[in-house]
């Protein structure tokens, strides 16, 4: 199947208190990570939205792209690299998951289906910044962003989307505290 990547790049990380794409997590960094499983699954195209950080990757498919609307929140990210991608279809990563891979990132697409987005659930939340979204879902979004909506969870309420329980939830876990970053 034809996909993008989008790997949004640009959060604050206050939580954290520290750049999570430059955070070394089993001696790689989270970005890289997060680039690598979306190109091992075979996106056509990476786009990195937002921050400093560049890939080790050597991948000529990865480009970086600022974000249209900094520092308002993750939707504007998810905008910004939907109007970038080459693909009818994008995958969305947060760059803060620690131990996603390809398996990952296929199974997400394999649940897409005919919906407009599909999540995985972990530990009774939906992942939205790890999810399957077909690009035509940008008006809904765009429209919800000038409403003033901010979050994914609020603005995919008019998309067609599901969630499902990851054959994977080992592989889910993501980190904006310090203490996530040590399993806690």
């Amino acid at each position: 199947m034809n996909f993008s990547g989008i790997v949004l790049n640009g959060g604050s990380s206050s939580r954290m208190g520290r750049n999570k794409a430059e955070i070394i997590h089993k001696g790689r960094r989270l970005i890289d990570i997060v680039v690598e499983s979306l190109i091992a699954a075979g996106a056509n195209d990476v786009i990195i939205v937002g921050g400093s950080t560049r890939t080790s990757s050597l991948e000529k498919n990865v480009q970086y792209c600022e974000d249209l609307f900094p520092d308002e929140g993750p939707l504007g990210g998810v905008i910004t690299g939907l109007k970038n991608v080459e693909s009818d279809i994008a995958v969305i990563l947060a760059c803060d998951y620690l131990d996603i891979d390809s398996s990952v990132v296929l199974e997400c697409i394999s649940k897409l289906s005919s919906r407009s987005m599909v999540f995985p659930f972990y530990k009774g939340k939906e992942q939205y910044l790890l999810s399957a979204i077909r690009t035509e879902s940008i008006e809904a979004l765009e429209s919800q962003f000038m409403k003033g909506v901010r979050s994914m969870h609020e603005a995919s309420t008019l998309l067609d989307c599901e969630s499902y329980q990851s054959a994977y939830p080992e592989k889910l876990r993501s980190a904006n505290t310090p203490s996530q970053l040590k399993g806690d």
